[in-house]
């Protein structure tokens, strides 16, 4: 006689109720209890979305390791490899994870694993875009932006009119950061214009706060650092207070915001913000503290603190080169290259 499930279905609804309310503590907790019933009872399927529940609550709560660790053991479950979209679900969170620790290889891999599996099946046509957002993001990350604008070309022929707003928009996002990367700088304005109208902060202030902050810091990396990459600081700053992000979140913005002091010539403000961010790095993935040591290094090189700064911009070089992001670590290796063929360091200055 099959046993009774209801206390199952009960904190598996606990549990999802929970995650929609961003409590993602307690919704962990509650996915787990649901699991251990499920495993009690020996179905294996519904442990398994139970387990990936946790393992979109540790990634929605910036509990990377942790994420990175249940999601590579869900990936490698015979569950996964049951049906194409539960084998996508499980490596899309994969990659995520992956590259939130800076493993880039890796999450290219992970990502092209859940593309391949869904790619060409319409039922599965919102996770083969989810597969190709988080390819995109790894290959762009890692420095290899024709590959991922290639991919990019691919996501856009998937977004017809049967993709929702929120898909579209998310799509759009990533469409048009790789092309301010690879310097399309209009075709990105334009891109993310298109997320712009289809993302709204009345229908998700977390979604809203991340496309600003993800758009001002594309902008910035195009050295535009005009009023409207200042309007997207602005909203992803109160959006990020209103839904109150994570500690990688807060951490996230405030390297947005020193980049802007930066361009703007405010180097005091910039070094005032990355200076204390330096003790905060473990809170954040690899290449992401390699871009707050480039910024800090070029803006105390700008206030004449060489000694410090040429150490800060050798921690930036070893940081990308172990997030394997060869271009930008190529990129830092010329700035300084060409810091030391100054005159005050060609003199012994």
């Amino acid at each position: 006689m099959s046993r009774d499930l209801s206390p199952f279905v009960i904190a598996e609804l606990e549990a999802r109720e929970s995650w929609k309310r961003r409590d993602y503590s307690a919704g962990y907790a509650q996915a787990g209890q649901a699991a251990a019933l499920a495993l009690e009872s020996g179905d294996d399927h519904r442990w398994w979305k139970m387990v990936l529940l946790q393992v979109e609550c540790l990634r929605d709560q910036g509990s990377i390791q942790e994420c990175q660790q249940l999601a590579a053991t869900i990936a490698a479950h015979p569950v996964a490899a049951s049906a194409p979209d539960l084998g996508a679900r499980a490596n899309i969170l994969l990659a995520h994870s992956l590259q939130g620790l800076g493993r880039l290889p890796e999450a290219v891999d992970a990502a092209a694993v859940a593309a391949g599996l869904v790619a060409g099946d319409f039922e599965n046509v919102y996770l083969h875009i989810q597969a190709q957002q988080a390819l995109i993001a790894a290959l762009a990350e890692s420095g290899r932006l024709d590959a991922a604008w290639r991919e990019c070309l691919d996501l856009k022929t998937l977004l017809t009119d049967h993709v929702d707003d929120d898909t579209a928009g998310k799509a759009y996002w990533v469409i048009g950061n790789v092309a301010f990367l690879t310097n399309r700088v209009t075709e990105g304005s334009e891109y993310h214009d298109l997320a712009a109208e289809r993302l709204s902060p009345s229908r998700d202030v977390d979604l809203w706060a991340r496309f600003n902050r993800g758009s001002a810091e594309m902008r910035l990396h195009a050295q535009l650092s005009n009023a409207a990459t200042l309007r997207c600081i602005e909203r992803a700053e109160l959006a990020t207070e209103v839904v109150g992000g994570s500690e990688r979140d807060m951490l996230e913005m405030s390297l947005v915001r020193a980049h802007w002091y930066y361009l703007t010539g405010d180097m005091d403000s910039a070094i005032t913000i990355l200076a204390p961010l330096r003790d905060k790095f473990p809170v954040l993935a690899t290449q992401t503290a390699a871009e707050a040591s480039f910024v800090l290094g070029k803006a105390m090189m700008a206030q004449g603190n060489d000694t410090e700064s040429l150490q800060i911009l050798d921690e930036a070089v070893t940081l990308f080169d172990t997030a394997a992001a060869t271009e930008r670590s190529a990129m830092v290796r010329d700035y300084l290259a060409s810091i030391r063929r100054q005159p005050r360091f060609l003199q012994g200055g």
